[in-house]
């Protein structure tokens, strides 16, 4: 079974598993398996894998039939199987693992940022600029070119030849004007923004200073969609100094859906998009 990722896998079969639980309890359902109640809670929140074993016995105790139960033990096998992105330890948090084991399955992200260009549209030198502020001193070049190498590997998700994923991205204006790395890696950014504009699975725009007060002056955060066996997920993800919230309650998703949507249409158009960058880049110097 293709799912995408280890990690959607692991979080399609601990949804089915707590749902499939039903009435029962889980300290009957864990004595079942051979584990405490407490490692049977954290494979139902999808925070560690179960064995194909483990599965198979449990959803024999929940009566789900067995055609449909060894759809989810392939499942259970898919989450076992290391991640791409294991090998980017020193320059990926343990907190950031679920993120992008999710986004590399998911298809369709939406995303708003306030303050940088989004990671999935930044080039080498805009993200090593950033890498060389956030990895704490003293960071060695090594982690720096990992932190590098890591986020354009992410970017392939937005070219890879089988469905690539949809990316609908709003960013504050001010995010033009950010010299990050300079005047010539900023120029040479808003350029590669102009040539992802022209890509039919990329919705881009700019939401103008002259907006003023909006929904989202919280701040940034991003929506991954994804499925697993026939069955729609979303994942909110709002990223603070030092780790990460991710939101799975039907209400969060609305109320980010919401917000989302709401600042895309008070962003500029993706034409008057492409102007607002041109002028940007025009007083780059």
């Amino acid at each position: 079974m293709s799912v995408g990722s280890p990690m959607v896998a692991r979080l399609g079969l601990a949804n089915f598993l707590r749902q499939s639980r039903g009435g029962r309890t889980a300290a009957q359902a864990a004595a079942v398996a051979g584990f405490s109640k407490a490692t049977l809670s954290r494979v139902e929140r999808g925070e560690t894998s179960i064995s194909p074993g483990d599965t198979q016995r449990l959803l024999q105790y929940y009566g789900v039939p067995d055609d449909v139960a060894e759809t989810f033990i392939e499942l259970a096998y898919a989450a076992k199987k290391p991640g791409w992105w294991q090998r980017y330890k020193a320059a990926m948090p343990d907190w950031f693992n679920l993120f992008v084991g999710v986004e590399t399955a998911a298809h369709r992200i939406r995303t708003y940022e306030a303050d940088l260009i989004p990671g999935l549209l930044q080039i080498p030198e805009y993200t090593r600029a950033i890498a060389e502020q956030d990895i704490p001193a003293p960071g060695s070049t090594a982690e720096i070119e990992e932190a590098v190498s890591l986020r354009q590997r992410r970017q392939e998700i937005l070219t890879r030849e089988d469905a690539p994923a949809q990316l609908s991205a709003v960013i504050n204006e001010g995010t033009l004007r950010r010299r990050v790395g300079g005047p010539d890696v900023l120029r040479a950014q808003l350029e590669h923004l102009l040539a992802t504009c022209e890509q039919d699975n990329i919705d881009l725009r700019v939401l103008p200073f002259a907006v003023g007060a909006h929904p989202a002056s919280y701040g940034s955060f991003v929506l991954l969609d994804y499925t697993v066996v026939d069955t729609d997920y979303a994942l909110a993800y709002v990223e603070y100094c030092g780790g990460a919230i991710y939101l799975e309650a039907e209400e969060e998703i609305a109320l980010h859906s919401a917000t989302f949507d709401g600042q895309q249409q008070r962003a500029a158009s993706p034409e008057d998009t492409k102007e607002l960058i041109k002028d940007a880049l025009e007083q780059t110097g």
